[in-house]
């Protein structure tokens, strides 16, 4: 659930580095501000704060009002990935919703907010009071920036693999003087997963052959004891009966 604050022009101070305003704008009857989180991962959080100002000598009646955030899955499709709405409530003073929630998985992109607002706000001047209904606001903005961990790990990978290759360049012009071709690369990373299977298959035939020595030591230590006791038993003299 949101937490409302009931505050008089008063905002909430969060390190500039962490807190980023996305939407700052008026409205008949309001003002709404929407600050949160300016940059996150995956799988961390989002925290935002949402305020309302209604303007002097109004009388504004929310009758509801929500908020939707999207964000984007393998940074395409969009899924909402918070979403909290409350309403039937008279703004008397200013008011800040504060929540916090964490981003999916596979989700990046920037972040996307949306707040629908269905309101009435009454207005009594020299010519008397005056009554307007406002239905189906909607405010649009974007939000936070969603860091694609994954591609950054692509790339740390993708340059390790360069540096790889640099290295073995380096190895093979050190040894014969030039530059391995496209073909000749090629050619050794066949070679290098004909030598991983080949080893993978020996460690397989030597786990058998421990397994059948081991079991050829048992018999040859059972068949030494079986000719023992038979011979025991064989050459035994009989004891004399009188």
């Amino acid at each position: 659930m949101f937490l409302a604050v009931v505050c008089a022009d008063v905002g909430v101070q969060a390190p500039t580095s962490e807190i980023e305003t996305f939407f700052d704008s008026k409205i008949p009857g309001m003002r709404i501000q929407v600050n949160g989180t300016s940059t996150t991962k995956p799988t961390e959080s989002i925290t935002f704060n949402l305020s309302i100002t209604p303007d002097a000598q109004m009388e504004v009646k929310i009758t509801s009002i929500s908020l939707k955030i999207c964000g984007f899955e393998n940074g395409t499709s969009k899924a909402i990935i918070y979403t909290n709405n409350w309403g039937n409530f008279k703004l008397t003073g200013a008011e800040i919703y504060s929540d916090s929630f964490h981003v999916p998985e596979r989700v990046w992109g920037v972040a996307y907010g949306e707040i629908t607002l269905n309101y009435n706000i009454t207005i009594t001047d020299q010519l008397g009071t005056h009554h307007y209904a406002f239905q189906g606001i909607t405010l649009g903005f974007t939000m936070t920036r969603i860091e694609n961990v994954y591609l950054k790990s692509l790339e740390e990978q993708l340059e390790n693999l360069k540096d790889t290759i640099d290295g073995l360049n380096q190895t093979f012009r050190d040894c014969f003087g030039r530059n391995l071709t496209r073909d000749e690369l090629l050619n050794l990373n066949q070679t290098l997963w004909e030598l991983q299977r080949d080893y993978e298959a020996l460690r397989g035939v030597k786990s058998e052959l421990d397994n059948t020595r081991t079991a050829m030591v048992f018999l040859a230590v059972v068949a030494v004891f079986f000719v023992a006791t038979t011979a025991y038993l064989v050459f035994r003299k009989p004891k004399d009966y009188f």
